[in-house]
């Protein structure tokens, strides 16, 4: 499937100079993150190339846009497996992106490990940030997106929203991250390209695949268990108010967690609207 569209008259202006080159700082500051990246991944194969694509490589930008930079490796290097290699790799990038969340000038950079036998559509502009030159100029009129496109950038919020546990104690933090970004994504297709913009075929993709209403539903789900209290812990309380339970310091420090509370003299003078024990 492909699609065309009108475009915007430049490349980016927070990356790119007039003459379509990008200035040796910047580049010298990606491949730095992306050799960092390739060292994190733990795989020792050549790398073929350090590309960037996506709409910071081509005129269909916007301000909510990523910087999409690519490792290219040969997928076989790895392993003949390649299903194993991918989910390999694709479980490098969620670790990396939970650790190192970078940005530029406002600007997400995600970073990929692209198999060097993946042919992209050719009329999508790619820059060899490792070479310095492009392999193959954006068209500033208009820019074709395929299948293969709308997989890539729907990939990496696939495999992360379908590894997310209800009781990974970080749910709340990576559920909330991900909407944030799944909301940019989309936000960024809708800015310059429209219903047809790569952001926004790759967001319905998730959409349709059930992958968005399973993401609410976790985040019900954690919202829930910070909510309730365990039984013993209220039976606990009513016991010792009763005089029918002496709390150990075990039992009160259980109490402090389950209600999320907070041991403090001043109690709800200092902390209005906690749980608080003095």
């Amino acid at each position: 499937m492909l699609n065309e569209y009108e475009t915007q008259h430049e490349l980016n202006p927070k990356l790119w100079t007039a003459d379509q080159c990008l200035p040796g700082k910047i580049r010298n500051g990606f491949l730095k993150i992306a050799t960092k990246f390739y060292d994190f991944l733990e795989i020792d194969v050549p790398i073929h190339d350090i590309i960037m694509i996506g709409s910071n490589a081509n005129y269909n930008w916007t301000e909510h846009s990523d910087i999409d930079l690519h490792v290219v490796i040969n997928y076989l290097d790895v392993g003949d497996n390649l299903y194993l290699v991918e989910k390999y790799l694709q479980a490098k990038k969620s670790v990396w992106n939970s650790k190192y969340p970078l940005t530029f000038k406002g600007m997400n950079i995600e970073l990929y490990a692209q198999d060097s036998n993946e042919n992209l559509h050719s009329s999508v502009g790619i820059y060899s940030v490792l070479k310095a030159k492009w392999i193959r100029k954006p068209d500033a009129e208009t820019i074709s997106i395929d299948d293969d496109l709308i997989h890539q950038k729907a990939a990496p919020y696939e495999y992360e929203i379908n590894k997310i546990s209800s009781d990974d104690p970080e749910a709340e933090m990576k559920i909330k991250r991900l909407l944030v970004k799944l909301r940019n994504l989309r936000q960024a297709g809708l800015d310059t390209a429209g219903e047809y913009s790569v952001e926004n075929l790759a967001y319905k993709h998730l959409r349709n695949k059930g992958l968005l209403d399973r993401l609410k539903e976790l985040f019900r789900l954690v919202t829930m268990n910070q909510l309730t209290i365990d039984e013993s812990v209220v039976n606990s309380l009513a016991n010792h108010i009763n005089k029918k339970q002496t709390l150990t310091e075990s039992d009160w420090l259980n109490i402090l967690r389950q209600t999320n509370g907070i041991e403090d003299a001043m109690g709800q003078w200092r902390h209005p609207g906690r749980c608080t024990m003095i």
